[in-house]
């Protein structure tokens, strides 16, 4: 187990010019600049690179760009961005409409009976495919002389709408997102996510034969997609023996989004989802777990609840704070986020019986969304900032800095 958690900020999408734009990025200059005017985009990534880097994270994630050649030079130039600011990089590989026949990939559906967003089965992928487009960003990586320093082989594949393999989310809401997949069901996802793998660590250890490599970081809100990793565990491949798949990873990834409308129930939800995943995980003690995204707000913004930090510290609205309840008073964000880091992660990897926590990635350093949840805040007041959530490290008005929530988010 690492002597402390190595603190990461996750920061996707820097390839894509419309993830740096308000009201994720603030309103002020290069993030105002008009789409596609000279040195707008490059501006953008270079003052969100520096930004992260002052706080102080030990790690950085993010995914491949676009199948292009520009995608591949973008991806490298974050890479090297990352390392010249004393950062390590977490990439994230995973399928592209391109790995797929047109015919396996399912459309998007507008309406929201299925996914906002065309998707594919992982087990139809076209691997030959797949290893081409990875060897064309692992080529350039070396002929730029820059390495990766751990790989995330998918990123919430137990969703349906990144892998159809599973079940819609209508069905898991249905279930009260309890676990019901049949064996026959894991097996399914297993059959995709399997040669998925084994792909993935044979191109990565070629390239990067020192990388860590983990599993994709789990989505499913009460963690009972653990259940899919361990089935990797006792992997069969139709030969008649079982094979441990989780041999070929050095960790595992998981998201955690819990309720923080207050603190008892995030300490509570938090520490009952780790400790179920990692009592599920083979040889759990040797593979750490990752934590590659995990915010104290964000579950707001896909729960029918109201923003958590809306009250003052007497319960009533218009204030910056959540509700108090058990042990716990009403807290500010910064707070909640040093409640976690000590009362779930410390505590956890602290007990008689340590549970293997070893990184923890924060998202993300801008994150804010078109919402008028939080209008009613002192945040929102004071910035005369309307229809907009911020949850990330940054004041969506000015780019300043939150140091508070900066600090607690990095452990400091």
């Amino acid at each position: 187990m690492t002597s402390t958690v190595e603190m990461g900020v996750d920061r996707s999408n820097m390839s894509t010019e419309w993830t740096l734009a308000p009201p994720s990025e603030p309103n002020v200059y290069p993030f105002n600049g008009s789409y596609g005017a000279p040195g707008v985009f490059e501006a953008r990534r270079v003052a969100v690179f520096d930004g992260i880097a002052r706080i102080g994270p030990q790690w950085f994630r993010d995914g491949f760009g676009a199948d292009t050649p520009s995608g591949v030079d973008l991806f490298v130039d974050t890479v090297r961005a990352v390392h010249a600011r004393g950062m390590k990089i977490l990439a994230t590989i995973g399928p592209t409409r391109n790995d797929f026949n047109a015919s396996d990939v399912i459309p998007g559906d507008p309406k929201g009976n299925g996914c906002s967003w065309s998707t594919a089965p992982l087990s139809k992928i076209d691997l030959g495919r797949f290893a081409d487009r990875v060897r064309a960003h692992f080529d350039a990586l070396k002929n730029a002389g820059q390495s990766v320093d751990a790989f995330e082989i998918g990123n919430e594949l137990d969703l349906y709408c990144n892998d159809a393999d599973m079940p819609p989310t209508s069905e898991f809401a249905a279930h009260h997102w309890k676990w019901f997949l049949s064996d026959a069901q894991v097996q399914t996802f297993a059959n995709g996510y399997v040669p998925f793998l084994q792909t993935s660590v044979g191109l990565i250890r070629a390239y990067f034969p020192h990388a860590k490599i983990i599993t994709f970081g789990m989505s499913n809100p009460s963690g009972n997609s653990a259940a899919l990793i361990a089935a990797l565990a006792h992997y069969d491949d139709g030969s008649g023996k079982l094979i441990d798949e989780t041999k070929l990873v050095d960790g595992y990834g998981t998201h955690i989004y819990p309720s923080s409308a207050t603190t008892d129930r995030m300490v509570r939800t938090a520490t009952a989802d780790l400790v179920a995943q990692e009592a599920t995980f083979p040889h759990a003690a040797e593979k750490p777990l990752w934590i590659t995204e995990w915010n104290e707000a964000g579950s707001a913004f896909w729960s029918s609840h109201k923003w958590y930090f809306q009250y003052d510290a007497n319960g009533n609205p218009g204030g910056d704070r959540n509700l108090a309840a058990g042990a716990y008073p009403a807290m500010t964000r910064a707070e909640v986020i040093r409640a976690f880091q000590r009362d779930v992660l410390a505590k956890l990897r602290e007990r008689p019986n340590p549970l293997n926590i070893g990184y923890a990635f924060y998202y993300a350093y801008d994150a804010a969304a078109k919402s008028k949840m939080c209008d009613d805040t002192n945040f929102n007041r004071s910035r005369n900032l309307v229809g907009v959530c911020a949850s990330g490290l940054i004041d969506p008005t000015s780019g300043a800095l939150l140091s508070d929530v900066a600090d607690a988010a990095m452990n400091r």
